[in-house]
């Protein structure tokens, strides 16, 4: 069988099963290349094709500055000063993501100072090492660090199909020849047609996938804000985007005759698949609230309509109910809803950042001090509170951060639960601290984005460049 010179010198390199990659490394070329003679040979039957994924791991850009440089919490660490037993790292700008993750391991600064006790600080210093370490030779590193670097977005899983090849038939029933994807009437003539490997055309074979540029840099974005937020103490609680009234509105003292909650404000939903309802405690309680604070016939039917929640408040007045007194801190991130018209500023769909404090003699001071060590964290070092009203706390603000070029943009809502909420929930002697952020204005004010359309923009080159700022923004 007559064969095109480089199948046939692929079959020759192939009579024992050996991957692609080694192939044409011989060959002095890339596997890219071979691809299509690859498939050629298949379709002949001259090659038997085999794939096989594995699995590896690769540094991300942040990664591989880190793994140059020093992770941030190790180099802090490095800078300590020991005397006496005592080991103090007096804390400068920009160390926000070092103190995220100290916090991880028990280490927590005051004001402004982190001390700890020689021994202490050895441990910790050998522990960064090893993780150190472990970021500089991944192929080397115990599977919970790979694990960690994968949350922190310093590594990423690699799915890599191996092509191995294997000749079906033996070498001498093969010989290279010639291709020719046109013939000449002198070619017919002699016969020379019959030497060539005349190339046939399969328009059915695929071609190689467009690799992604880069990473969507709002997903890396949220993924940060989570790390922050776990690093800063808080646990994460989840709740459904299909939520019933009770939660996103009834819970949160928020009236059945509230504006809000009219179809120019709310999606509300059919559906006839199973939703659990609160129990019936919870519900009488919420229920007897609104009757004597807001003097309606309140309805336990309208309180179980659907609806696509609008706020991730109720997730936390979800965990609220669960967990009832104590001392504790939630947050939750997750998609709302709302009927808005779509513009610069505004979308029906977008994200929010919920959390929750709950313990005893906590202070409106000590939620406004909260609500500026999470701005820090982030990046937004100057933000301002604006006096706001909303049905579920008293008092309550409007935060605010300053964007480069539109200004001071509104993200958020913050106060102290009202006991007409907390109370039903069965939180009676505890103070509940609240707030709840738009995430996609956060990310506009950050990456200096002017249009919340642009976060889930298409455009390669504005991708590109967003992801560009956000790695800058981090570093």
């Amino acid at each position: 069988m007559l064969l095109p010179p480089p199948l046939y010198e692929i079959v020759k390199k192939a009579q024992n099963k050996r991957p692609l990659d080694e192939i044409a490394e011989e060959l002095g070329t890339n596997a890219e290349s071979l691809m299509r003679y690859v498939e050629e040979g298949r379709a002949l039957g001259v090659l038997h094709v085999e794939r096989e994924v594995v699995v590896r791991y690769e540094h991300t850009e942040e990664g591989r500055r880190w793994a140059a440089a020093g992770l941030p919490e190790y180099m802090l660490l490095r800078r300590a000063m020991c005397e006496g037993g005592r080991c103090v790292v007096r804390l400068q700008p920009g160390s926000e993501v070092a103190l995220a993750n100290l916090a991880k391991l028990g280490v927590r600064p005051k004001s402004g100072v982190i001390e700890v006790d020689e021994d202490t600080y050895w441990k910790l210093v050998n522990v960064l090492e090893e993780k150190q370490a472990a970021l500089l030779h991944l192929d080397k590193a115990p599977p919970p660090l790979v694990e960690e670097f994968l949350r922190r977005k310093l590594v990423k899983k690699v799915e890599m199909t191996v092509i191995y090849l294997k000749a079906a038939v033996p070498l001498e029933a093969v010989a290279p020849a010639e291709v020719k994807t046109v013939l000449t009437s002198e070619d017919i003539k002699t016969g020379r047609w019959r030497s060539y490997y005349l190339k046939p055309f399969d328009p059915t074979v695929e071609p190689p996938d467009y690799p992604t540029p880069v990473l969507h840099f709002f997903n890396e974005f949220l993924d940060y804000v989570r790390e922050v937020m776990v690093g800063l103490g808080f646990e994460e609680v989840r709740g459904p985007i299909v939520e019933l009234e009770f939660w996103n509105f009834d819970a949160l003292f928020q009236a059945q005759d509230h504006p809000a909650r009219e179809v120019h404000d709310t999606f509300y939903l059919q559906w006839d698949g199973h939703v659990e309802a609160p129990p019936k405690h919870l519900l009488e309680a919420v229920g007897e609230v609104h009757r004597e604070k807001w003097r309606y016939d309140w309805r336990v039917e309208k309180a179980l309509k659907l609806v696509l929640r609008t706020q991730t408040t109720a997730t936390t007045a979800r965990a609220l109910a669960e967990r009832g007194e104590g001392n504790y801190k939630v947050f939750t991130i997750g998609r709302v809803f709302r009927p808005e018209k779509l513009d610069a500023k505004h979308s029906m769909e977008f994200h929010q950042l919920d959390g929750i404090v709950v313990g005893k003699n906590l202070t409106f001071k000590h939620l406004l001090g909260q609500l500026e060590e999470i701005a820090k964290a982030l990046g937004m070092s100057n933000v301002k509170f604006k006096p706001a009203y909303f049905p579920f706390t008293s008092p309550s603000v409007e935060v605010y951060a300053e964007h480069p070029t539109l200004g001071w943009v509104e993200f958020g809502g913050a106060g102290v639960f009202r006991p007409e909420v907390t109370e039903p929930l069965g939180v009676r002697e505890s103070r509940v601290l609240a707030w709840g952020w738009g995430l996609d204005r956060v990310a506009m004010i950050l990456l200096q984005i002017e249009d919340i359309r642009d976060l889930f923009t298409r455009d390669l080159a504005k991708l590109r460049e967003y992801h560009a700022r956000w790695v800058r923004s981090v570093a």
